[in-house]
């Protein structure tokens, strides 16, 4: 099964830089939110955000019916 790229260029790089900041916030700088529960989220979020990224497609898109990918016939 082929999964059809639903990400543009520009939406990855914004997920990108968003999720490493995410990740610094979740798992490396925990003095800004003290809290355990919710650093650990937000550093998941950021880890699965730069997988979708990568992969170019975002199954949150797929359900939605959006797509930012352009297409070219």
């Amino acid at each position: 099964m082929k999964i059809n790229k639903n990400l543009c260029m520009l939406d990855r790089a914004l997920r990108i830089t968003g999720s490493a900041m995410l990740i610094y916030v979740g798992f490396f700088n925990t003095d800004i939110i003290s809290n355990i529960v919710v650093n650990t989220l937000l550093g998941s979020f950021g880890v699965f955000n730069i997988f979708v990224a990568l992969v170019g497609f975002c199954p949150v898109y797929h359900l939605a019916h959006i797509s930012t990918y352009p297409k070219y016939n």
